[in-house]
């Protein structure tokens, strides 16, 4: 087949193409103003009341919100699988974006001395001064949704398993009538040579023993022949 595109197709092409980094990098642009705007929001609501020598921590649990508002979107490109895994990255990116755009009304209503309804001061009281935790949580629970993890825990049992499988074999090999004759025998030596020990006889297993440049046969040996 012969190719037909034209000088017309790629321009159109090139134009897409245009448009489209224009496109990602205006949105870019729009989510660092997002995450800016809420930054400010987020840091007058955590420093509020607090001493100077407290106002680090809280720019720690602005850290967590602003990071995680980044991270999340790049691990559900690059790092989660399909299934659990992503959904609950998609859950918690919304419940993130969801705890920057909570304090940032919260903080809109005080700054404003607006009155706070019912579920504002809720959140002011319980859950706004514990967001960092709440980012905590949720990057701990990916960490464990990580399907390496799974792999890892499968290959530890089937190791175990082919360790088990391997015992049973030992133990029914070591069940053989052979195996029993061998074991059988060996304890009788033994015991033969313990007995010998203790009522001061070598063991005929002994080698003879060089006594006065002659060597002295056991007791028990038999005599050697006599020369004709």
């Amino acid at each position: 087949m012969t190719d037909t595109t034209t000088v017309g197709d790629l321009m159109s092409e090139a134009k897409r193409r245009a448009f489209k980094a224009l496109a990602i990098f205006l949105g870019l642009v729009v989510y660092a103003g997002m995450l800016l705007y809420a930054g400010v929001h987020n840091y007058a609501l955590f420093t509020r009341g607090l001493r100077e020598d407290l106002v680090i921590f809280a720019l720690l649990g602005l850290f967590t919100l602003e990071v995680s508002a980044v991270g999340l979107p790049l691990a559900i490109h690059f790092w989660t699988a399909p299934g659990v895994h992503r959904i609950a990255a998609l859950a918690f990116y919304l419940a993130d974006l969801m705890l920057l755009g909570g304090n940032a009304i919260l903080d809109f209503h005080l700054n404003a001395g607006l009155p706070l309804t019912p579920w504002m001061a809720l959140y002011l009281n319980f859950i706004a001064p514990a967001t960092p935790l709440l980012v905590g949580l949720m990057w701990s629970v990916l960490f464990i949704l990580d399907p390496a993890n799974r792999i890892r825990d499968m290959e530890m049992e089937l190791a175990a398993a082919a360790r088990i499988a391997l015992a049973n074999r030992i133990a029914e090999a070591a069940r053989a009538a052979d195996v029993n004759a061998i074991v059988e025998g060996a304890a009788q030596a033994m015991a033969r040579d313990l007995v010998a020990r203790a009522v001061g006889r070598a063991p005929r297993s002994a080698l003879p023993i060089a006594l006065n440049g002659r060597e002295e046969q056991p007791d028990d040996a038999p005599a050697p022949p006599k020369r004709k």
